[in-house]
């Protein structure tokens, strides 16, 4: 019985996500069709990829506010190189390069003048979307038509889009580096205790680059994939959206807030919930102002559980 109560308190998302989709399945059965688990593995892309990027920021101790608003600006970033030229190989390299860009200026003003990542990344947020309205002006679109973009954002494998397929690697790929390498295990023990880290030998401040100019690559891919299912980009679109369901995905899926614990399976479990509410509402045609009332309550819900498992840890350790 201790095995399964600390079973059931560790992956309790796990059986909370179940539960839903059976409710959900039990209030309109065509929740678990298979167009509609199709369509919820679409739509949770740009969200996991901006889940991804910010688990290893919160994990480290830190915050990336500028993630959704610049997945944003490198959409445009990519319509205009494809407008330009015609290609997408050109503006594929020009979000690559922009976001490392982003992440590394970020990560330089964290790490070496020691200011506040969140005003920091704050401030990004409002200069990436200040620069999004200026690259294109308000009102209009570039739209994205090709093979490329029917490609990322319709086509499928065995019923999976590969757009999910692909967020799904990258997945797998971060569990390898997060559990299984040096850096995954710096990361750790900076979000731990900095002086700790620094003590032991880790690189404290190439840590904080590097998770930052992680979070702005997953920014850069969630905006190709992003400009890709929608076939134009704009200015105006709701990066802050994905912004917030990212970190509620991963604060669901059982992160420290404060930093130093977390797990990439849970950070998953945690973006299929936000994925699987998300389309329930929309699916139960819930209105928008009620979607957020009910998104904020689990996100609080989850947040206070989880301090509370993470005190009864501290409790058991001792």
């Amino acid at each position: 019985m201790p095995d399964l109560s600390r079973l059931l308190r560790e992956k309790n998302i796990i059986f909370v996500t179940l539960a839903l989709c059976l409710v959900f399945y039990l209030i309109s059965p065509r929740f678990l069709s298979l167009d509609n688990m199709s369509a919820i593995s679409r739509q949770i892309v740009p969200i996991g990829l901006i889940a991804l990027g910010q688990f290893f920021v919160v994990v480290s101790g830190n915050i990336d506010l500028s993630m959704g608003m610049g997945s944003v600006l490198f959409a445009i970033v990519l319509g205009v190189f494809f407008g330009m030229t015609g290609g997408v190989a050109l503006g594929i390299v020009a979000v690559i390069v922009c976001s490392l860009a982003l992440g590394f200026f970020n990560g330089v003003l964290v790490a070496k003048l020691k200011l506040p990542a969140f005003i920091v990344t704050l401030s990004m947020l409002f200069c990436a979307q200040g620069l999004s309205g200026l690259i294109i002006p308000r009102g209009q679109q570039i739209f994205l038509m090709g093979g490329f973009f029917r490609f990322v954002g319709a086509e499928k494998f065995m019923g999976l889009y590969w757009s999910f397929l692909f967020l799904v690697a990258l997945f797998v790929l971060a569990w390898v580096v997060y559990n299984h390498t040096r850096w995954g295990a710096a990361v750790i023990a900076v979000g731990n205790s900095e002086e700790n880290a620094r003590l032991a030998g880790v690189n404290v401040d190439r840590v904080k680059i590097g998770v930052f100019m992680f979070s702005a690559l997953c920014s850069g891919f969630a905006g190709i994939m992003l400009s890709s299912r929608m076939g134009f980009v704009q200015p105006g679109l709701d990066g802050n959206g994905l912004l917030l369901d990212g970190i509620a995905a991963i604060i669901i899926g059982g992160t420290l807030i404060l930093g130093g614990r977390g797990t990439i399976g849970g950070a998953f479990w945690g973006l299929l919930f936000i994925g699987i509410i998300n389309n329930a509402l929309n699916l139960l045609n819930v209105e928008d102002v009620w979607h957020q009332v009910f998104k904020g309550a689990v996100i609080l819900a989850a947040l206070g559980a989880n301090w509370i498992l993470w005190q009864s840890r501290q409790i058991e350790a001792h």
